[in-house]
């Protein structure tokens, strides 16, 4: 028996890409991609979403917003709030059990604030740098809860997984090994990646803009490597998560701006 029932990916906002800036070899041009939030169901422990989305709470420090748009191209409206796509779903915001973060940046964690009730849970690594990195978006330290938040973070998963053969360590989410969690930083420190095996759907948050990337070996120009917290790292994910597609070419990966 599956011990996840269902995966739906929610489209919580929308950023602005001009591709051929952004890679050496491609003939994209510029696109408007959603901000992807992914919803579970677990048997166990109820409905589960990976990152929040954007709000307008991500408005409310307006020099570090502003300094945020003009780097991110982001748009989005009240319909494309998570609390609104849950809406849609027929489910209410109390629903949500847990919230999985692949990294700080706000529209990941923009929708913390709007959300009743969660246990937050990352890597330890992720989980330190969104609670003491004064270098972090402001944009998130202006709207993360003021309440305390239930923190958990992942235990090192110890059973047999394809991940293993491209990763150092591999955490168990949920402890269950439904969820698996990875290291891909590079684009934001700490980031982290997430395989469920039941769905063969890998998350790999902002490790590329999309999953053209790896299917055309696309580079990534000097422009998109000076955005990236750590360039290096972002190569090395990046050469990482081809192998994986190469190998193991029936994992779907989806990534925060897939379509």
């Amino acid at each position: 028996m599956n011990r996840i029932v269902s995966l739906k990916v929610l489209h919580c906002g929308y950023e602005e890409f001009r591709m051929q800036e952004l890679y050496l070899n491609t003939d994209f041009n510029t696109e408007v991609l959603p901000i992807n939030v992914i919803l579970m169901e677990h048997r166990k422990f109820g409905h589960i979403l990976i990152n929040t989305g954007c709000t307008k709470e991500m408005k409310r420090n307006p020099i570090a917003y502003s300094k945020y748009m003009l780097k991110h191209r982001v748009s989005f409206k009240k319909e494309d709030t998570v609390i609104e796509q849950l809406e849609k779903e027929g489910m209410d915001a109390l629903c949500i059990k847990k919230v999985l973060l692949t990294h700080t940046n706000a529209e990941c964690c923009g929708a913390l604030p709007l959300l009743p009730k969660y246990e937050l849970m990352s890597t330890a690594q992720l989980l330190c740098v969104l609670r003491f990195d004064n270098d972090s978006d402001n944009i998130i330290k202006s709207t993360f809860p003021k309440e305390s938040v239930p923190m958990k973070a992942f235990n090192v998963f110890k059973g047999e997984t394809p991940l293993k053969s491209c990763f150092k360590y591999v955490y168990d989410a949920l402890g269950d090994g439904s969820v698996l969690a990875v290291d891909i930083r590079g684009a934001a420190n700490a980031m982290t990646g997430y395989f469920i095996p039941e769905e063969n759907v890998f998350f790999a948050a902002d490790a590329a803009i999309d999953e053209r990337v790896l299917e055309s070996d696309l580079f990534p120009s000097e422009k998109l490597l000076a955005m990236q917290y750590d360039a290096d790292d972002y190569i090395s994910t990046l050469a990482t998560l081809r192998k994986l597609h190469r190998t193991c070419p029936e994992i779907r990966f989806i990534f925060s701006h897939s379509k």
